[in-house]
């Protein structure tokens, strides 16, 4: 291959593609493949490398929207009996386009979705607490997304935790355990219901731990719910608790109870 025919495959893209330029500094890598090139590549490595180069740029032209997410914090639970189901579809929404969440963005912030954001915050340096703060946000500003209708770009001045009633209309709760039959009764009035935890480790709480179990119940009337086994037969530690929107207020007393 002759030296003028190497310049034009090379120029050619620069021509046909515009912004090529760009995508061949922002490859890793891709810029010292060019600068290697010699008058003894040949035509099918042009190929090649053009080929490879014209990929990086559409991938650019793709992600050109800033990534945003609205101004809330976000925890395990949250997403289910309360007004933050939209919040976490964002936020699950971006983990879906990154890679780091494979199942559907369903508005409930569960386990899968905190094992994702743990490795997002893993790879990017930051405290991996599991949980959507400022310094996720912050990172996440500095990242293209590909479009807008993907990540909840919804400007938020106040927390929206704060419309969820956060603080404990109860004063106490009385827990007991018949059988696999656990029951309470409650002083007070929950607004956002209750959680139910067991699990074989004492103290069980909400947000859960690996290991334990919730049973959540919007309708503040109801006041009793059937355990099961889930971690094989053993004895497990029953708690109950005022649910405030991601987090608990009010505990109960705890049950140990053979099931």
């Amino acid at each position: 291959m002759t030296k003028k025919s190497l310049v034009y495959l090379v120029a050619l893209p620069l021509f046909v593609f515009p912004g090529f330029a760009l995508a061949m500094n922002d490859a890793t890598g891709t810029t010292n493949a060019i600068s290697n090139i010699s008058s003894n590549s040949s035509e099918e490595e042009l190929v090649a490398l053009i080929a490879k180069l014209q990929k990086q740029l559409e991938e650019l032209r793709k992600n050109k929207v800033q990534c945003l997410l609205a101004e809330v914090d976000l925890s395990i639970g949250d997403g289910e009996g309360d007004n933050l189901k939209e919040y976490v579809q964002g936020l699950q929404n971006f983990l879906r386009e990154k890679g780091y969440l494979k199942a559907n963005a369903t508005g409930y912030f569960g386990k899968l979705t905190r094992t994702a954001l743990t490795n997002f915050q893993r790879d990017n340096n930051i405290e991996q607490t599991g949980e959507l703060n400022a310094s996720v946000r912050n990172s996440i500003k500095n990242l293209k997304c590909r479009k807008d209708f993907q990540i909840k770009k919804l400007e938020v001045k106040t927390q929206v935790k704060d419309q969820v009633s956060n603080v404990s209309a109860v004063t106490s709760i009385a827990l007991e355990v018949t059988g696999n039959v656990a029951k309470w009764s409650a002083v007070g009035s929950s607004k956002n219901g209750y959680k139910l935890v067991w699990s074989k480790n004492p103290n069980p709480t909400y947000p859960t731990r690996d290991g334990d179990k919730f049973f959540y119940t919007a309708d503040t009337s109801t006041s009793s719910t059937t355990l099961d086994a889930f971690n094989g037969a053993g004895t497990y530690y029953v708690k109950v608790c005022e649910y405030l929107g991601g987090e608990c207020g009010v505990s109960s007393n705890e049950v140990t109870v053979s099931l």
